[in-house]
């Protein structure tokens, strides 16, 4: 009876130092039912310890309520470089090149004038010639449809070989203008691409380059 008895009191003593060593044990400043959750990439879990290797660490309670968010950087991302500045040295870098290329090509903007003018030549005769070419078609499909509306008028059928070249003729006219828009717009972005250069030029004569 008397071990019995012993037990029970150690049992007894035991349970009312646990809390006691819970609470010597925390973190101070921490609740005692904090939870780490920690992102490192694509992959997600919890601790109740803190674990520094993380890339994103949230302190929570057990209930899901947030306490705080950390994020860290591991030692090998610092080493990392960023793709973005990477991207940013490249494109300083051409930059540069292009500017150097601009001086030594040009000494005066007359200069940059007078190699538009000839950077332009065919692109425009070929303008020219689509629009010649495209004004032909448009009048031939206009005395092709003349003649449909002239027989139309007279309550007369149209031969199906008219019907079928005033087809054929719509189909040449969408092409041509298709093929126009094209030559004039190329026509335009080597004229832009000379006024960019010319503005570049006038920016680094006037900063001294």
């Amino acid at each position: 009876m008397k071990v019995i008895r012993s037990l029970v009191s150690l049992t007894i003593a035991a349970a009312l130092a646990a809390p006691a060593l819970a609470q010597q044990n925390a973190k101070p400043g921490v609740p005692a039912t904090v939870v780490y959750k920690c992102v490192d990439g694509r992959k997600v879990y919890y601790s109740d310890k803190l674990t520094p290797e993380c890339y994103e660490i949230e302190e929570m309670t057990r209930q899901g309520r947030v306490l705080k968010k950390h994020e860290t950087t591991s030692p090998g991302q610092a080493q990392k470089p960023k793709v973005e500045d990477a991207a940013g040295q490249k494109n300083t870098a051409e930059k540069q090149r292009r500017d150097r290329a601009l001086t030594a090509t040009y000494t005066s903007e007359q200069e940059i004038d007078v190699a538009r003018d000839r950077s332009l030549v065919i692109p425009l005769q070929a303008v020219k010639t689509s629009e010649n070419r495209l004004g032909k078609v448009n009048q031939e499909l206009f005395e092709l449809k003349t003649q449909a509306d002239r027989l139309a008028g007279q309550q007369k059928a149209i031969p199906p070989p008219l019907l079928e070249e005033i087809d054929v003729k719509h189909k040449e006219v969408s092409a041509l203008e298709a093929e126009l828009k094209e030559k004039t717009s190329y026509a335009e972005s080597v004229r832009a691409r000379y006024e960019a250069d010319l503005l570049r030029y006038r920016e680094l004569r006037a900063a001294g380059k």
